[in-house]
């Protein structure tokens, strides 16, 4: 955590010194001093917000609103959130939802949150193949229905040894760290924290070298989506 906070001060203290020494005398420069600044900026403030939102569910302060929500709906909205992130990364982010999905009961915040950890973590780790899906279908519990959300990526998948304690707070495995992507280790942990407090579910499949798939599992209110009705829910913030 230490590392993941200092690395950008430290790079936009270093960026302003040199604004503020005159080493920048042409637009282009500054263009690109303004990019580092924004990235490093932006890396900071979502390492902060991860902080905040786990320190909030440590501390039993995270209270959930649930209602039936319409999962296309908080979907498009976080793609909206982080096609930014995938356009910087050069990453392809699809989305596969049947019309006829089921609505599924949960905290239309908290859902956003969860489903933009996966979808953020699985653009962080995409690998070479720049690729990231994010699709639903529904499943059966017993004999509830359920809502399974997929985020799926081609990266760089996760070993057998790291697999059981991905879910730690803080836990980032030896080749990510040798590999230097930032994260604080706690994207994770606050998405399956998000869906238990949501009586749902999260589970990974993953093979290293080809890919991971996290499945959300929601239960189904049993009513079906009325793409004439208004849905009015919390933005993600």
């Amino acid at each position: 955590m230490s590392h993941e906070l200092r690395t950008p001060l430290t790079v936009i203290c270093s960026v302003a010194e040199n604004m503020i020494d005159g080493l920048v005398d042409s637009k282009q420069q500054l263009a690109r001093y303004g990019s580092v600044i924004g990235n490093q900026g932006r890396q900071l403030t979502a390492l902060v917000d991860q902080v905040l939102l786990f320190t909030s569910t440590q501390e039993g302060r995270s209270c959930y609103q649930i209602a039936s929500v319409d999962v296309a709906e908080i979907v498009k909205r976080v793609l909206e959130n982080v096609s930014a992130l995938g356009e910087r990364n050069g990453v392809t982010i699809e989305s596969d939802l049947p019309d006829d999905l089921p609505k599924v009961m949960a905290d239309a915040t908290a859902l956003s949150h969860c489903l933009q950890n996966l979808i953020v973590n699985a653009v962080k780790y995409s690998g070479e193949h720049r690729w990231v899906r994010i699709w639903a279908r529904v499943g059966d519990i017993g004999r509830q229905p359920e809502v399974q959300i997929s985020v799926q990526d081609h990266g760089i998948g996760i070993s057998g040894a790291d697999l059981p304690h991905i879910f730690e707070p803080f836990y980032r495995s030896p080749e990510v760290q040798a590999a230097q992507i930032h994260g604080a280790g706690l994207g994770l942990t606050l998405a399956r924290r998000i869906a238990e407090a949501m009586a749902g579910a999260l589970h990974v499949s993953s093979i290293r070298g080809v890919g991971s798939v996290f499945t959300l599992h929601l239960l189904a209110t049993g009513q079906a989506v009325s793409h004439d009705e208004e849905i009015v829910n919390s933005e993600t913030e």
